[in-house]
C-alpha cells in the first residue's frame, strides 16, 4: 500500500500553512516596510555624493 503524502507548504516568514512560498499577510507587510525604508531613503536624499 503506497500513499502518497502531500506536503505541507508553509510561508517562510510566520510558518503558518500557506500554498505560496511567503503567505499573503507577510507578502504584504514586507511591502508595506520597503515602501517605508525606500521613503526614509528619499528623504534624507543623497548620502555617495560630495568631497570626503
Amino acid at each position: 500500500m503506497e500513499e502518497k503524502k502531500e506536503k505541507k507548504h508553509v510561508c517562510t516568514v510566520c510558518g503558518k500553512p500557506s500554498e505560496a512560498t511567503i503567505c499573503h499577510a507577510c507578502e504584504e507587510k514586507i511591502r508595506g516596510e520597503a515602501l517605508e525604508k525606500k521613503k526614509e531613503v528619499e528623504k534624507a536624499g543623497r548620502t555617495d555624493t560630495g568631497r570626503r
